[in-house]
């Protein structure tokens, strides 16, 4: 796995009948020694922890990441893969594509409603 790779995942489940929320996450990107394919080396992690957390929502639920980038020396990014970003295309965060390069020491707040249920994955951007 590339030393740059993210990998979170978001558990989307279909809930009927609950009124919507936002599910809020502050997240500082950082380096930290991790071995996840068995070769100890530094990583991006959250909150100096690998592997990253999970995202849980529920379809109808807004989620919003504050995304600090502690990473001192590379710029930074989410990108939610699979993830429906409805008039919310701006938040889906591919780095040159969607998002301009998060500088260290700067930080952005992704924000988008969940439209459908499922299983996905973020990568770094």
């Amino acid at each position: 796995m590339h030393r740059g790779c993210i990998p979170l995942l978001i558990a989307l489940a279909q809930v009927t009948g609950s009124s919507a929320k936002t599910v809020s996450y502050d997240w500082n990107v950082t380096w930290v020694f991790a071995s996840p394919d068995g070769f100890g080396r530094p990583v991006i992690g959250i909150n100096d922890d690998w592997p990253c957390p999970i995202i849980e929502a529920d379809v109808g639920d807004f989620i919003s990441i504050n995304l600090n980038n502690k990473l001192g020396n590379e710029t930074t990014g989410l990108h939610f893969h699979g993830i429906n970003q409805i008039n919310t295309n701006s938040m889906d965060g591919a780095v040159g594509t969607n998002q301009c390069p998060l500088p260290p020491d700067h930080s952005v707040k992704y924000r988008f409603y969940v439209s459908s249920e499922g299983k996905y994955t973020i990568g770094r951007g």
